[in-house]
């Protein structure tokens, strides 16, 4: 029988399969591959928009009464070339094919892998302002679960669907959790058996453990106790002040609530009666003294279609920094983040890059469905009889919409 021989387009396509099964988060978000990015790469720029659904609200009587349609859209850049490079002689390539599959074609579909979803965690978890749990301390209760379920529901997330992936000790600590409770004792066995939750349990469809999930550090502020300052404030700013002068720093990814503001149902507009999480969307710090403007999402809209708030905050209205102490202080404090979410939250997107010339031997594969795109070059060097070669991805990831996900803290 003949050796089989490792080409270009053998190698790919081994890394690529091996790329997919490495996937964890990547696997359960939105990856979608348009045609723009066929062939010729990026066409339309190394920025796209991608467009949400509209939101209406609902009028009484017969008249009619026409809505604008309000199109938003995400912005999702292309701008992160990640490669891996290897090198290894013709005859290692006719005789040596499982030795190739080991040392290079399976660490290096892990590695891609790897830097994939670290890039798309980085790019999209300080978007989130949902989220329960305390900043430092890893949730031991089903119930810190089961809130970031409600959160989800509150703001009109489907039932269907939903998807936890978890930092590897909040895992096995729910896992260990469930063994007390009054379950099927097949889940329980399953549980125990594999270190993790299985099946669907606690309105979660499907639960996974990554290592890679991020990390994040808060800011910090000595004690005080911040306040709006204005009334009928709106929009993506908050003014406020009541900070400790010159000791105050929030950091991007930060979460607070405003006494008073609650959220809505995002269908029927209706208030839920709880407090509106805000995440602070950059790096702030009271350089005036004791006044500071927060960039915040979600924005403070308080009617029409776009709606996500009961009412606008009332002047010198509390603020309550999220694991925050009762004096009103905050320390640094870093903290593993999970999730909870529907895969329509984040996007990531990769796109066909060009072939290069130069004598070059190159392949790509693409699988729009599985949203897969990996380019493989190869250029003989008849000196040495090496092939030294490269794969590489052109990827992005955008968080499309914060309200389908929950952080879970640890």
């Amino acid at each position: 029988m003949a050796n089989t021989i490792a080409t270009p387009l053998w190698t790919l396509k081994e890394t690529a399969r091996g790329f997919i099964n490495d996937l964890t988060f990547l696997a359960n978000v939105n990856r979608t591959y348009s045609d723009e990015y066929v062939q010729a790469g990026a066409k339309v720029g190394n920025t796209v928009n991608v467009r949400l659904s509209n939101r209406f609200t609902v009028t009484d009587g017969q008249a009619l009464q026409v809505q604008a349609l309000l199109d938003q859209t995400v912005p999702l850049t292309l701008t992160n070339q990640k490669n891996v490079a290897t090198s290894y002689s013709s005859a290692q390539a006719t005789t040596e094919l499982d030795n190739i599959r080991q040392r290079y074609t399976i660490p290096g579909a892990n590695a891609m892998a790897n830097a994939a979803e670290v890039l798309t965690f980085q790019n999209t978890f300080r978007d989130i302002y949902n989220a329960v749990g305390t900043l430092g301390t890893t949730p031991s209760a089903t119930l810190t679960y089961l809130q970031a379920g409600t959160k989800l529901t509150d703001t009109s997330t489907p039932l269907r669907g939903r998807v936890a992936v978890l930092d590897p000790l909040a895992m096995q600590t729910i896992a260990n959790t469930s063994s007390t409770l009054f379950n099927p004792s097949a889940i329980i066995s399953e549980n125990y058996k594999n270190g993790m939750f299985g099946r669907k349990q606690l309105g979660i469809d499907e639960w996974f453990q990554d290592p890679l999930t991020p990390a994040f550090t808060s800011g910090t502020f000595t004690a005080a106790t911040p306040l709006v300052n204005g009334a009928t404030q709106t929009g993506s700013t908050l003014n406020t002040d009541g900070w400790a002068s010159g000791a105050s720093s929030l950091k991007k990814g930060d979460i607070f609530t405003v006494a008073g503001v609650n959220s809505i149902n995002l269908e029927a507009y209706s208030s839920t009666g709880r407090l509106q999480q805000f995440v602070v969307t950059a790096d702030t710090s009271d350089a005036s003294g004791a006044m500071a403007t927060l960039p915040i999402s979600p924005s403070i809209i308080t009617s029409g279609a776009l709606q996500t708030v009961d009412a606008s905050p009332a002047d010198n209205a509390v603020i309550l920094v999220w694991s925050a102490t009762s004096g009103g202080a905050l320390a640094t404090t870093t903290s593993r983040q999970s999730f909870v979410y529907h895969p329509d939250a984040f996007a990531f997107v990769m796109a066909d890059m060009i072939k290069p010339g130069a004598g070059a031997s190159s392949e790509t594969v693409r699988d729009k469905e599985l949203g897969l795109s990996l380019r493989y070059v190869e250029q003989y060097q008849i000196g040495t009889d090496q092939n030294p070669n490269r794969l590489d991805m052109l990827i992005g990831a955008a968080t499309i919409q914060a309200r389908l996900a929950c952080r879970v803290v640890g």
